[in-house]
C-alpha cells in the first residue's frame, strides 16, 4: 500500500480505559431548559413524558422537538455543534445505519462514529483520522457501513454469539480511486496504530483523471456498488461466495458515458438514483439505478455469479406525456431526480420523483410507476404534485425515502418522505394498484428547518426517517402507529400553528415552524385553524396545557404565552393573507387573556376586591369558582369585569378608603391600559397585525361600552377630587385613565361612523353624551396637577382641539402663543375654527378679533360657515370695512326666526343694520328692507314701552279677562317681559289689546299701522279687528254711557284721526269687521299666542265670547261707531273726509 494512501490510525484518546486528553469527545444530553414561564413548562413536560421510562443505569437521550397527530420529531443526542460550524458544514458527510444503530460523520480529516441510540448519559465517539498527518484531502471521502461478517444473508439477522458483530466501515476517496474496508470498527479502536494498518483492506477504482465518485451504496450482501461522475457503475465485492474476505472491484456494470469522439459527458446518463431492492438468494440482491435522462435499470448484483440486468426502460417520456396536459411547461424543464421501490419485497413498484419548472415556481412530482419484468415495459399508475415545497432545485437534489419499503408486510397506505435540503415532505400514496381504488393521497404535510440548519447524513428504518445536522446532530422523523390510516382529520394549517405554539420554545429547536413563503393554502381554511388554536389556548383545551398549576397566575401566564406563540406565527406567516376580521377576533381573545393575567395578581391581594369579585360571580348566577371561570369560561370575563367596574363605581362605601381607591385605580390601568390598549391594541394590532387605524371588527371591541366608560369617568373624578395630595405615581395613572378614555371615544366613533345605521342607535348618542360632558373636565383637572404637556399630547394625537384650546388657555400667554402658531400650521382650518368657537363661547371677543392676524383668512372664512355665529362675524366685518357683508349678516341675525335673542341686543343690531345700509351698495340693499328693520325697531320699541310701564305699574289686565287664561298669559307676558326676551308683532299686539287703557290700544294700531308690509295684509285685519273689538268691549255697558269722550274707543279714534294713522291703511272699526269670526282659527291663535300658553282652546273660547258680547250689541250698534267716529274727527279738526257709507277715510 502507497504511503500516500489514508489509513485508519489508533489515537490514545479514543482508548477508553486511557488518560483522558483534552481531545475527548463526550456529549451530555440535550438540555432543554427555557428562561420563560411557557418554555420552563413545556420542557419540564416533555422530558417527563420521554424520562418516565428510564431504568436505573439507562438513560433516554431523545427529546421531542414537535409532533402531531401522524408524526412526532425527536432529537437524539449528541450534538455535533463541536464537530461542525456553519462554515464547514458543506464538507461533511454523514450516514446513520439501522442495522448496527450505528452513525457517521467525517469531513476531509476525520472520521467519527457513534451509537446513536445510547442509553448512556454521555455519548462516547470513535475519532479515526482519515489520512496521515502530512496528507491533505480536497473533499470528504464517501464512507457506508457494512455488515458484520456473521449476519445471516437472507434475514439480515445477527446470528447469535457471532464474534465481530459491530461491523466494518468502508471509506471511499471520490478523487484518487482508493476504496478502503475495514472489517470491524471495534478492531480500529482498539488495536495499536501499526496493526490498524494491516487490518485495512484498499483496492484501486481505477477512475479517470478528471472521474470522481458521486455516490455509493451498500449491497450487501452482495457488495457495494459506486456510482461516478462519468456515468460508470462499479460492483465491488468485500467477500467471496464462501464469506471469506475478498475485496476486490468485480465488475463495471455501466461504462463510462463519454463520446468516443467528443469526450463531452452525456448529462442525460448521469445517475441520480441508487436503491437497494430485495435479496433474492444467498450473495444477492436487487439494484435499481435511475439515470438523469429517465433511464430505468434493475440489476441483480451477486458474489458468484457475473451481475446482470433484469430491467431496462425509459420513464423520461411517459412521464412528461403525463404532465403536458396540465402542466404545459414540463417539456424543457422536466427532471428526474430519484426513484425508491414503494413496497416490501417487490421490485415492479417504484415511486418516481421529478420536478418541473416555470418562471416562479418549481413543482415536484411523485409518479407511481409499474414495470413489467417480462415485457420490459411500465405503466404509470399514478402522479401526484407536492403542494407544501415549490421552492427552486439547487445543487442539493431532494431524495425519497420509503421506510415501509423496509417492512415486511404491505400497509394499505404507505407514507412517503421526501428530504429536500431544509425540508422534510411527507405524503401518502395508495398501496393498493387496483385503479378503480379512490385512494391516491391521503395526506401531506411539511417539516422545515431553521435556515443555519444543514443536512449532512441519512439513513431510515423501517418506520422512522433519520437525519443528520450540523447543529443539532441526528433528528428522527416517525410515523405514529396509532394513526388511522383513513383518518383525514388533521388539518395542515392548525398542525403547523401547533406545533409553533407547543414546541418553538423547546430548547435549541432546528425545526421551522414557519410555512414555506410560497405555499398555497385557502384564506378561510387559515382562519378556520387559527380560531380552533386560538380557542384551544383562551378556553384551555389544548393537549399541551394542564387542567391547572400551583396557582390561577401561572396557568393564565402560560397559556398567555402560548398565545403570544400563536400570534408570533400569524405575524411570520398570515400577516397578509387573513382578513382584519380574523385578526381582531383572536387580538380580542389575548386581551382577555393578558386582562385576566393582570387581573388576577391583584385579585387576592385585597379583602375588599375579593369580597366585591364574589358577589359580581354570585349575581351572575355562575355556579363556578374563580379558578374555573377563568380556565374554562373565560369569555365570561368581559361582563364580570364591567359589573365589577360598576358596583365599585356606583357604590360610594366601597370607595371610601384611599389605600382601595388606589389599589382600584392601579387595577384599571394595569388590565385595560398596559395590558389592553399596550400590549394589545398598540402592540399587536398596530405594530405587529399592521392594521389600519380604520379596519373594525363587526362588534366594538370587548374593553368599550357605556357601562365601563363611564365607570372609568366616575373612578376618575372621584379619585382626583378626594384624595390630596396626589403622588406622582398616580397621576401618571390618572393620564393612563384618560388614554384608555380617549382611545375608547375614539374607537367608538369610528365604529358607529363605518355604517350609517349605526350613527342613528340610541346607544352612540349615549356615548356621545358621556364624552362631551365629561372630556373638557379631565384635561382641566390634569392641568391643576400640572401635566399640561402630557395633556396636549393626548388631544392632539386624538384631535379632540377644543380640549387643546382650553389647555393651552390654562398656559402662560406667551407659551402658548407660540404653541397656538404650531397647531394652526399643522392642523390648519379645523383647529382655527375650534379656537375661534371657543373664544366666540367664552365671549374673548378682544382675542378674537386681535391675538391671531396671522389667522385673518381662516376667521373670515369661519364666519363664512358659521351662521350661528352671525352675532359677531358683523364685528369682524365690520372691521374689514366690508360693510355689504355686515349689512347682510345683520339681517339675517335680525329676521323673524332670529327673536330669542336679547330686546337689547336685537336693537343693536338692528340700529346698526340700518345704520350700515347708509353706507352699503346700493344695489345690496334691496327694497323694502330697510323699512322692515325700523319696522323691526318700531316693535323694540313697543316692548321696550310696555316693559318701562309695567315697571311703572301704569298698566294692568282688563277686569275683563281676570281669572281667565287670558290672565295667565299675561303673567308670563310679564315675566318675558322682565327678562327682555324679544316678543314677535304677535305677541305685543295680543297683550296690548287685553290691557284696560286707551293708550295701550292706540300704540297697537300704531305698531301695526307702521308695520309696513312686513307681513300678510289679512293677518294685519284680524289683529286690527281684535284691537278694535276688545277697545269696543273695556266698556262693558254702552247703554249708559252718557259722554262718549270719556270712553276708550273715542280716546283712541281721536288720536287716530290728529296723528293721521288712516295714512298708513289703518281701518276704522265697523260692525263687519268686530264681528268677523278670523280670529277663531287656528293659525291665528297659535301666532298670537307663540311662547305664551299652550291652551289654545281655552283662548279660543275666551275669543268666542267677545265676539258673541259684540254680536249682542246688535247690528244698530254701526250707528253708534259712526257717530263717534264723526265725534273724534270733528274734535281734530276735520283733518280727512270720512265715507260713512263704505267706512274709510277717502284721501
Amino acid at each position: 500500500m502507497s504511503t500516500e494512501r489514508p489509513l485508519f490510525q489508533l489515537r490514545k484518546e479514543l482508548n477508553g480505559k486511557g488518560t483522558s486528553t483534552d481531545t475527548e469527545i463526550s456529549v451530555d444530553h440535550c438540555s432543554l431548559s427555557n428562561e420563560s414561564n411557557t418554555s420552563e413548562y413545556m420542557n419540564s413536560a416533555l422530558e417527563d413524558s420521554e424520562c418516565g421510562t428510564n431504568t436505573p443505569g439507562t438513560y433516554n437521550n431523545s427529546r421531542i422537538l414537535t409532533e402531531n397527530e401522524k408524526f412526532v420529531v425527536k432529537k437524539l443526542s449528541p450534538e455535533l455543534s463541536m464537530l461542525t460550524s456553519d462554515e464547514d458544514a458543506e464538507l461533511f458527510e454523514g450516514l446513520l445505519d439501522t442495522h448496527c444503530s450505528k452513525a457517521l460523520i467525517n469531513d476531509t480529516n476525520y472520521l467519527y462514529i457513534w451509537d446513536y441510540q445510547s442509553s448512556q448519559k454521555e455519548v462516547d465517539f470513535h475519532k479515526i483520522p482519515l489520512h496521515e498527518e502530512y496528507a491533505v484531502l480536497n473533499t470528504p471521502p464517501k464512507c457506508l457501513f457494512t455488515w458484520p461478517a456473521a449476519m445471516d444473508d437472507s434475514t439480515q439477522m445477527f446470528l447469535d454469539g457471532a464474534a465481530g458483530s459491530a461491523g466494518g466501515v468502508c471509506i471511499i476517496h471520490r478523487k484518487n480511486s482508493q476504496f478502503i474496508y475495514f472489517e470491524d470498527i471495534a478492531s480500529v479502536n482498539n488495536l495499536h496504530s501499526q496493526l490498524a494498518k494491516s487490518k485495512a483492506n484498499a483496492i484501486d477504482m481505477k477512475l479517470k483523471a478528471d472521474e470522481t465518485v458521486t455516490n455509493a451504496v451498500n449491497c450487501e450482501p452482495a457488495g457495494i456498488v459506486v456510482a461516478t461522475s462519468l456515468g460508470r457503475l462499479l460492483f465491488i465485492t468485500l467477500r467471496d461466495s464462501t464469506g471469506k474476505l475478498k475485496v476486490q472491484l468485480k465488475q463495471q456494470l455501466l461504462k463510462s458515458q463519454r463520446g468516443f469522439f467528443f469526450h463531452g459527458f452525456n448529462r442525460s446518463k448521469e445517475i441520480v438514483s441508487l436503491k437497494v431492492g430485495a435479496i433474492v438468494g444467498r450473495g444477492e440482491r436487487l439494484l435499481h439505478v435511475v439515470t438523469k435522462g429517465g433511464d430505468f435499470e434493475t440489476w441483480q448484483l451477486s458474489l458468484s455469479i457475473s451481475c446482470y440486468k433484469r430491467v431496462e426502460v425509459n420513464l423520461f417520456e411517459q412521464i412528461l406525456d403525463s404532465l403536458q396536459g396540465l402542466y404545459p411547461f414540463a417539456h424543457g424543464s422536466l427532471q428526474i431526480l430519484d426513484s425508491h421501490p414503494l413496497l416490501p419485497d417487490m421490485s415492479s413498484v417504484h415511486l418516481v420523483l421529478s420536478s418541473i419548472a416555470n418562471e416562479k415556481e418549481t413543482y415536484y412530482i411523485l409518479s407511481t410507476v409499474i414495470v413489467d419484468e417480462k415485457t420490459s415495459s411500465f405503466t404509470i399508475f399514478s402522479t401526484y404534485r407536492l403542494n407544501t415545497y415549490v421552492a427552486p432545485l439547487n445543487n442539493n437534489k431532494p431524495s425519497l425515502f420509503i421506510p415501509d419499503s423496509l417492512g415486511e408486510s404491505t400497509k394499505a397506505v404507505t407514507t412517503v418522505f421526501v428530504l429536500f435540503p431544509n425540508a422534510i415532505v411527507l405524503t401518502q400514496v395508495s398501496s393498493n394498484l387496483d385503479s378503480s381504488f379512490p385512494l391516491r393521497r391521503k395526506w401531506e404535510d411539511i417539516i422545515c428547518l431553521r435556515e443555519n440548519i444543514r443536512i449532512i447524513g441519512s439513513g431510515y428504518s423501517a418506520d422512522s426517517l433519520f437525519i443528520m445536522t450540523n447543529r443539532m446532530g441526528v433528528l428522527e422523523v416517525t410515523i405514529k402507529e396509532n394513526t388511522s390510516p383513513e383518518d383525514d382529520g388533521l388539518n395542515f394549517v392548525k398542525s403547523h400553528i401547533d406545533q409553533a405554539i407547543y414546541f418553538s420554545d423547546v430548547g435549541a429547536n432546528p425545526i421551522e415552524f414557519n410555512l414555506p413563503k410560497d405555499i398555497f393554502l385557502e384564506s378561510q381554511e387559515i382562519e378556520h385553524d387559527l380560531s380552533l388554536s386560538a380557542e384551544e389556548i383562551f378556553f384551555s383545551k389544548g393537549r399541551y396545557i394542564p387542567p391547572m398549576l400551583s396557582t390561577l397566575t401561572q396557568h393564565l401566564s402560560l397559556r398567555t404565552g402560548l398565545y403570544k406563540h400563536l400570534i408570533e406565527f400569524v405575524i411570520r406567516n398570515f400577516n397578509f393573507r387573513i382578513s382584519h376580521y380574523a385578526k381582531l377576533d383572536i387580538l380580542e381573545k389575548f386581551e382577555i387573556l393578558n386582562c385576566c393575567l393582570k387581573f388576577s395578581t391583584f385579585l387576592y391581594s385585597s379583602a375588599e376586591l375579593s369580597d366585591i369579585w364574589n358577589k359580581t360571580v354570585a349575581s351572575f348566577s355562575l355556579d363556578l369558582s374563580t379558578d374555573a371561570l377563568m380556565i374554562s369560561h373565560i369569555d365570561k370575563f368581559p361582563q364580570l369585569f364591567t359589573q365589577l367596574l360598576l358596583y365599585i363605581t356606583k357604590t360610594g362605601s366601597a370607595l371610601k378608603s384611599v389605600e382601595f381607591k388606589s389599589q382600584m385605580l392601579t387595577l384599571i390601568v394595569s388590565c385595560l391600559f398596559y395590558a389592553t390598549l399596550e400590549d394589545g391594541e398598540k402592540t399587536i394590532r398596530y405594530q405587529y397585525f399592521k392594521l389600519d387605524p380604520l379596519e373594525l371588527n363587526k362588534k366594538l371591541p370587548w374593553f368599550i361600552s357605556v357601562d365601563i366608560l363611564t365607570a372609568i369617568n366616575d373612578l376618575f373624578f372621584d379619585y382626583k377630587f378626594s384624595v390630596t395630595p396626589i403622588s406622582g405615581e398616580m397621576t401618571e395613572q390618572l393620564l393612563s385613565l384618560i388614554k384608555v378614555l380617549y382611545y375608547s371615544f375614539n374607537q367608538t366613533n369610528l365604529w358607529f361612523s363605518e355604517e350609517a345605521k349605526r350613527e342613528n342607535l340610541p346607544s352612540y348618542q349615549n356615548f356621545k353624551t358621556l364624552f362631551n360632558e365629561n372630556h373638557l373636565s379631565w384635561n382641566l383637572a390634569l392641568c391643576e396637577l400640572s401635566v399640561q404637556e402630557s395633556c396636549l399630547q393626548i388631544t392632539e394625537f386624538y384631535r379632540d382641539f377644543e380640549a387643546l384650546t382650553v389647555i393651552l388657555e390654562t398656559l402662560d400667554r406667551d407659551e402658548s402663543q407660540e404653541l397656538y402658531q404650531q397647531y394652526f400650521t399643522r392642523f390648519g382650518y379645523e383647529f382655527a375654527s375650534t379656537v375661534f368657537e371657543y373664544h366666540i363661547k367664552q365671549n374673548k371677543l378682544k382675542n378674537l378679533f386681535n391675538r391671531f392676524p396671522e389667522q385673518h383668512a381662516f376667521l373670515v372664512r369661519f364666519f363664512e360657515n358659521s351662521e350661528q355665529y352671525g352675532d359677531v362675524a358683523w364685528i369682524q366685518q365690520i372691521l374689514d370695512d366690508d360693510y355689504n357683508k355686515a349689512f347682510h349678516t345683520l339681517c339675517c341675525i335680525t329676521g323673524e326666526n332670529t327673536i330669542d335673542q336679547s330686546l337689547q341686543t336685537r336693537q343693536l343690531h338692528l340700529s346698526i343694520a340700518k345704520l350700515t345700509s347708509l353706507v352699503a351698495d346700493v344695489a345690496t340693499v334691496q327694497k323694502g328692507t330697510v323699512d322692515t328693520i325700523q319696522a323691526e325697531l318700531d316693535i323694540v320699541d313697543s316692548q321696550k314701552d310696555l316693559t318701562l310701564r309695567f315697571d311703572e305699574g301704569k298698566i294692568k289686565l282688563s277686569s275683563r279677562y281676570q281669572s281667565t287664561e287670558i290672565s295667565k298669559v299675561f303673567e308670563t307676558v310679564t315675566n318675558l317681559l322682565k327678562e327682555e326676551k324679544p316678543l314677535s308683532i304677535y305677541n305685543i299686539t295680543e297683550v296690548y289689546s287685553m290691557l284696560d287703557d286707551a293708550e295701550s290700544f292706540y300704540n297697537a294700531l300704531k305698531l301695526l299701522a307702521f308695520s309696513g308690509e312686513s307681513f300678510d295684509f289679512g293677518e294685519k285685519t284680524l289683529l286690527i279687528a281684535q284691537i278694535w273689538r276688545r277697545c269696543i268691549l273695556l266698556q262693558e255697558d254702552w247703554s249708559e254711557v252718557s259722554d262718549i269722550t270719556k270712553t276708550a274707543l273715542y280716546q283712541v279714534l281721536y288720536k287716530y284721526f290728529d296723528e293721521g294713522l288712516y295714512f298708513s291703511n289703518c281701518p276704522l272699526p265697523s260692525y263687519e269687521l268686530i264681528v268677523s269670526k278670523g280670529c277663531l282659527g287656528e293659525e291665528y291663535l297659535y301666532k298670537t299666542h307663540e311662547n305664551l300658553t299652550n291652551d289654545l282652546n281655552s283662548i279660543k273660547g275666551i275669543l268666542a265670547q267677545d265676539l258673541q258680547a259684540i254680536e249682542n250689541l246688535g247690528r244698530d250698534f254701526q250707528t253708534r261707531l259712526q257717530s263717534i267716529i264723526g265725534s273724534a274727527n270733528t274734535a281734530t279738526g276735520n283733518k280727512c273726509t270720512v265715507n260713512y257709507e263704505r267706512n274709510v277715510v277717502e284721501l
